[in-house]
C-alpha cells in the first residue's frame, strides 16, 4: 500500500463542529467514507493525535488480547 491509500484530506469545516453543550469544545465527525473505508462504525476505540505538520491522525485501538493474537 503505498503512502496516497493511507491519506485523505478535508477540510477543518467539514469534521470539527461547535459542541453544543460547551462553547469552549468541538466535536469532530469521522467521515462516513473514512468509517466505511476501515471498517469502524460506533463504539470503535480510536486514537487521535496530531501530527507535526497540523495534519489529524486516526487510528484504531486494539485491545491487549488482540495485539498479542496479532503481534
Amino acid at each position: 500500500m503505498d503512502n496516497m491509500d493511507k491519506v485523505t484530506q478535508y477540510k477543518a469545516e467539514d469534521i470539527f463542529f461547535d459542541d453544543p453543550n460547551d462553547p469552549n469544545k468541538k466535536i469532530m465527525k469521522i467521515p462516513d467514507e473514512i468509517l466505511k473505508k476501515k471498517g469502524w462504525k460506533e463504539g470503535t476505540k480510536v486514537k487521535v493525535s496530531v501530527g507535526d505538520q497540523g495534519t489529524v491522525i486516526i487510528e484504531e485501538v486494539k485491545d491487549e488480547t488482540e495485539q498479542e493474537s496479532t503481534g
